[in-house]
């Protein structure tokens, strides 16, 4: 499900907009460890909200929940 997460780091706001596959139908035998979820997810196919420019596509980024203020999911 593609989604953005909008998180705190120090003082400032931040939108990462990616796929998160522990929204809708995890499937934990494919690379989303069940471990994490009580602390976070994983974002893949990422990239900053509200900028143009190409997916970071090689790796993702781990949002905690400590850190997310809230979800939202794109249509």
């Amino acid at each position: 499900m593609r989604v953005i997460a909008t998180l705190t780091v120090g003082e400032k706001e931040i939108g990462i907009e990616g796929d998160g596959p522990i929204f809708g139908n995890p499937d934990y035998k494919k690379g989303v460890d069940a471990r994490l979820r009580d602390i976070g997810f994983w974002l893949e196919n990422w990239r900053y909200a509200g900028n143009r420019g190409p997916n970071n596509k090689t790796g993702k980024v781990f949002i905690p929940w400590t850190s997310a203020l809230y979800i939202e999911e794109l249509c």
